[in-house]
């Protein structure tokens, strides 16, 4: 019976549901939402008799109340064997007609300010819709085509915007909660293109901006990802050495056989956000921050024991749940990295962001001058990346690169590197 044309079928078999039905759709048009109620003067007793068994209520206790709520019976419809209709649909399929499209340009501002009193963690969307530009017309035709279901979707994007995680969520499992339909947020559906729509806007910093949907798929997951939202959690990863960590149900013992047996791990984000606690595997209580992957493996093979994490080039999500699982156990990142602006860049995110608990080794300087590689330059553009951030504590090194516009490499003094890595590990 979940199925809207066997609904149908059922009313059509039922007397006086046409003559409700009729007075519903009068009420709907009336107040353009679910609301109002029909009086049942006119219904005959066999007409009575099928709304109180809809209802599941006596033909006595219905006489009494004398009407139908049109939003009772709308809740009806979401139980058994129903389950879920919309009392909306459910009459523009009944009558073949759409009851609550807004054709005028008039009617649709005049209703999506109404949505905008109503939804105020939306204000500054709705009021970009209600200026009408051609960049927001397929959404102007949503409304035209339907404007209860999309003051659904509205509903359900308002709540997203309530629910936006501060951890790393599956966009299924935030559709899930939502709606309770796990691929209602996809964006290939209405609501998941509007929730990109709502996410742009967020992401304006002037109100005079257009909003910009992503141009193609990577565009839509880099989006999603600056809210904490994934389609999938298996491609973010991180590569992680002589570490353990723990879970809710205690040590984690892929990590601990990891440990054991001098094994680098690539974690995907999926198994990361499980985790409660990561912590180096050595007594120094230091987790090196290694960004060049080169290096790393140099590392990793003359000093076996030592605690080290290999980022992506970008630092995902996957990366950043790490850091702060370290961060949480009370232990120290120390960053090792080229003199690259790239690398600078994110030697000074993360000081920014763990400032108690985070330090740069070998940044500095004389290191900058052995390191150098003579036959690189430093671009115009890349140049600008050192002014992105400005923290004291690398000042000297990046006025050195600009003046010089040369990088530096580590991997061109990594037996320096190797050697006081050992020592410092020997001690």
């Amino acid at each position: 019976m979940a199925d809207l044309e066997k609904a149908i079928r059922f009313f059509h078999t039922q007397p006086g549901m046409d003559k409700l039905f009729k007075l519903f759709r009068e009420e709907l048009l009336t107040h353009r939402k679910i609301k109002g109620y029909v009086k049942l003067d006119l219904f005959k007793p066999v007409e009575l008799e099928s709304v109180a068994q809809f209802f599941q209520v006596s033909i006595e206790s219905l006489k009494t109340k004398g009407r139908v709520d049109l939003e009772a019976f709308d809740r009806k419809l979401d139980s058994p064997p129903f389950n879920g209709l919309d009392l909306t649909q459910l009459l523009e399929s009944y009558f073949d007609e759409k009851l609550l499209s807004l054709s005028t340009k008039e009617e649709r501002k005049y209703y999506l300010k109404k949505l905008e009193e109503e939804f105020s963690l939306l204000k500054d969307w709705i009021a970009y819709l209600r200026r009408n530009t051609h960049d927001t017309r397929w959404i102007q035709e949503l409304i035209e085509e339907s404007s209860h279901q999309f003051e659904q979707y509205v509903l359900y994007l308002s709540e997203g915007i309530r629910l936006l995680p501060s951890r790393p969520i599956r966009l299924s499992v935030f559709s899930q909660i939502i709606t309770l339909d796990a691929d209602a947020f996809q964006t290939s559906q209405p609501l998941g293109k509007l929730w990109l729509h709502v996410l742009s806007e967020t992401k304006r910093l002037h109100a005079i901006e257009p909003i910009t949907l992503p141009e193609n798929r990577q565009g839509e997951d880099a989006l999603l990802r600056e809210f904490n939202l994934f389609r999938e959690d298996i491609s973010d990863t991180v590569t992680v050495a002589n570490c353990y960590a723990e879970t809710q149900a205690g040590y984690h013992a892929m990590w601990e056989a990891a440990v054991h047996t001098r094994s680098v791990l690539t974690v995907p984000l999926r198994e990361v956000i499980k985790l409660t606690a990561v912590y180096p595997a050595h007594e120094k209580g230091i987790v090196w921050v290694v960004d060049n992957p080169e290096l790393f493996t140099r590392i990793l093979d003359e000093v076996p024991s030592i605690p080290m994490i290999c980022p992506r080039e970008k630092w995902d999500c996957a990366t950043w749940e790490v850091f702060d699982r370290i961060e949480d156990s009370g232990f120290e990142l120390r960053f090792v990295g080229d003199f690259t602006p790239k690398s600078i860049v994110r030697a000074e995110e993360l000081l920014l962001h763990y400032p108690t608990q985070s330090q740069t080794w070998k940044m500095d300087v004389p290191t900058y001058l052995k390191a150098r590689d003579l036959t690189d330059y430093i671009s115009d553009k890349d140049c600008k990346l050192l002014d992105k951030h400005h923290l004291d504590y690398l000042a000297c090194v990046k006025d050195e690169m600009k003046d010089r516009r040369q990088p530096a490499y580590l991997m061109n003094i990594v037996d320096e590197i190797i050697y006081a890595l050992k020592k410092f590990y020997s001690d």
